[in-house]
């Protein structure tokens, strides 16, 4: 683990070294605007042509796991109505009245894949299913469409669809916003590949031979005396020493060109290798770059794309910042504006992704600003959805697009913010990007710093939920509407609470693993400080309400005749306290999860009819405790410098876990219904 953590640390701080802060040279921005200025005269001069919405219709998504496939299947061949097999599928998922949108879709292998899919608008999940495309499929009378995948091991087959009631169909876009992606596509230029079409093995980090190319690199680094780690060598002194090689690389790489006919000789050979074997690694562009040819430089980057090996690797970014520069001062508009924007929306090859690393990534907005682009105009016309079947277009993440607008100034803040209040309310656009412009904006909101401009834009954003479509109105006016249509036949009982949250799909928890509903609900008298927190497996059949309804009385009266508890709770007037319950109990030590963590004295403790349960505490603090039969209390997990009356964080301290990116605290002591500390 530690030389993972350590590797990871050198992943990210070489590539740092390898960075630049700045995309586009101020030199460069002249020429740059020349041809801005001369693709902009062929798009003034062009014809516009019909732009049309992507398909989409209406209809409902139903999931089940059976062993009876075939006769479900069936069931929908003969068009039996989802709700009719309720009664033999009493575990069958129905969320209906969807918003769902079609789309081909074409890899860069040339497979085609259909997709339908529907979204997700406040706790209403989003759905979607992907086939392998056929022509049969693009007929307008398909009632609908699934996908099955059977666990052999389980005899269980798991059946997604889309039963399919108003058929898709597209729309022509006002104009107004088809100039939007005709001005895209003049200056994003559609049939603009960044990479070569190479085989995919040729730059792979496994089954490679050394070649020349790793001769000079090897050389140099002899040369160069290049450090290397001692055995005993802190990482961090290690990391020092390669920076400050790194600094000197240019000097190195112009001395040695200039007085080492061997150097010269394997950098000669490694580029013509390159050039013939359409192969390439960072080193060699470097010593091109320097010493030879920005413009082979390019095209060796361009053998050479960049796989990045997690969410946090920014190797491929850096290549793309580094392509658009080159292509900048070369110029080469077609290169630079891509990669450019690649980089704007975090658009490159990665192993995996996450929100989290996306998120702080920068979109270097305010460089593309400097050029005499109609920056508002571009950004807009890569956002909008529109059919491409050709695969021509280019098309921006709506979070970036969002991010890149709260960065720019006030004007163009105002425009993109009425832009897109104007495009929700116009009844000539389609469903889909009314839902997504909506979202771009909720993105672009979460950007801004400023708390009244944010606040502000949150009122915006509620109206806006007036002007949708009714498809997708109900959803906004009903944030839970797809639990309360999974549980239809308990929704008196539902809304007698207050319903705070709610989820369905997929866990794996300390309390449960397999698909469920969850709820976080609470009575509606004033000021209640507990809140019920519900996981219902979906198994069988679908877990009812009833269940916890049963034994929320007697759980609740245990929890608030408790006195420690309640002086848990009255510590803070924020403390909220959230009560667990799972299937048909409170306390669910689902595979051993929470009792494995306990000392074995505790984990031999009576656990029947326990209650789990934790308070929040103010600045997102939180502590797990489980009261057993005989009021005791256990304190599980605690944050650090946690306290509770008569005792301090060193006394509640039982253990420390400690990895490279944080630690955990535990507690596992127990407490009376008095809080005297037992253990």
């Amino acid at each position: 683990m530690r030389n993972l953590f350590l590797l990871l640390l050198l992943l990210i701080s070489s590539q740092e070294s390898f960075s630049q802060n700045e995309i586009i040279a101020e030199e460069d921005i002249p020429v740059l605007d020349i041809i801005i200025d001369s693709l902009e005269t062929e798009y003034q001069n062009s014809p516009r042509s019909n732009i049309e919405s992507l398909p989409q219709g209406t209809g409902d998504y139903f999931e089940i796991k059976t062993n009876k496939p075939e006769e479900f299947i069936l069931a929908l061949t003969n068009e039996v109505e989802l709700d009719s097999l309720l009664k033999n599928f009493p575990n069958l998922q129905i969320d209906r009245d969807l918003l769902v949108l079609k789309n081909r879709v074409e890899y860069s292998n040339g497979e085609q894949k259909l997709q339908i899919k529907s979204f997700q608008i406040k706790n209403n999940s989003e759905h979607r299913i992907t086939i392998d495309y056929t022509d049969s499929l693009s007929r307008e009378n398909i009632k609908f469409y699934y996908t099955s995948y059977t666990n052999k091991k389980l005899n269980s087959t798991n059946i997604r669809g889309f039963k399919i009631k108003k058929h898709f169909s597209k729309v022509i876009l006002p104009e107004k916003y088809a100039d939007w992606v005709s001005y895209t596509d003049f200056l994003v230029l559609p049939n603009q590949n960044l990479f070569f079409n190479i085989d995919s093995n040729h730059n792979s980090l496994y089954n490679r031979q050394e070649n020349i190319i790793d001769s000079l690199v090897n050389y140099y680094a002899v040369k160069t005396h290049k450090p290397k780690r001692s055995k005993n060598q802190e990482f961090i002194s290690f990391q020092k020493s390669l920076n400050d090689w790194e600094k000197k690389r240019s000097f190195f790489a112009d001395s040695l060109f200039n007085e080492d006919s061997k150097f010269k000789e394997l950098l000669n050979l490694s580029l013509e290798y390159a050039e013939n074997e359409e192969k390439s690694n960072g080193e060699l562009e470097f010593f091109t770059a320097e010493l030879i040819s920005k413009k082979k430089t390019l095209k060796l980057m361009r053998f050479n794309q960049h796989v990045g090996s997690c969410s946090f690797d920014n190797g491929p970014i850096i290549q793309q910042k580094r392509m658009a520069s080159l292509a900048a001062q070369i110029p080469n508009w077609g290169v630079f504006i891509k990669s450019f924007l690649n980089v704007m929306n975090d658009q490159v090859s990665r192993v995996a992704n996450s929100n989290i690393a996306s998120n702080a990534r920068k979109t270097y907005i305010e460089e593309l600003s400097k050029l005499n682009l109609n920056i508002p105009k571009l950004l807009l016309g890569s956002n909008l959805r529109i059919d491409n079947e050709n695969q021509q277009h280019y098309f921006s993440d709506g979070s970036k697009i969002g991010k890149a607008f709260s960065a720019l100034d006030e004007k163009n803040q105002a425009f993109f913010e009425q832009t897109i209040s104007d495009l929700i309310q116009d009844e000539h656009v389609d469903a889909f990007n009314k839902l997504h412009f909506y979202n771009t904006l909720k993105h672009y909101q979460y950007f801004i710093k400023d708390t009244i401009k944010k606040n502000e834009i949150e009122q915006r954003i509620t109206k806006l939920e007036e002007h949708m479509p009714p498809v997708l109105q109900s959803r906004f006016k009903n944030p839970n509407k797809e639990l309360k249509d999974l549980l239809r036949e308990e929704i008196n009982e539902l809304e007698k609470f207050e319903i705070l949250d709610t989820s369905i799909g997929n866990i794996y928890s300390y309390s449960y693993g397999g698909d469920c509903w969850m709820a976080e609900i609470r009575d509606k008298e004033k000021n209640s400080k507990i809140i019920y927190d519900l996981t219902m497996p979906i198994e069988d059949s679908i877990t009812p309400l009833e269940n916890f309804l049963l034994r929320k009385d007697s759980l609740t009266n245990r929890i608030k005749e408790h006195d420690f508890i309640n002086k848990l709770l009255s510590t803070n007037s924020e403390n909220q306290l959230y009560l667990k319950f799972t299937g048909d109990r409170s306390f669910s030590n689902f595979r051993n999860r929470v009792l494995k963590e306990m000392p074995k004295k505790l984990e031999k403790l009576n656990y029947n009819n326990a209650i789990s349960f934790y308070i929040s505490y103010p600045n997102r603090k939180y502590v797990r405790y489980i009261l057993l039969e005989n009021s005791n209390v256990i304190m599980l997990s605690i944050p650090k410098d946690f306290k509770i009356p008569g005792y301090d964080f060193e006394e509640l301290l039982t253990e420390t876990e400690e990895n490279f990116f944080s630690k955990s605290y535990k507690s596992f002591k127990i407490f009376d219904e008095n809080g005297e500390m037992l253990n």
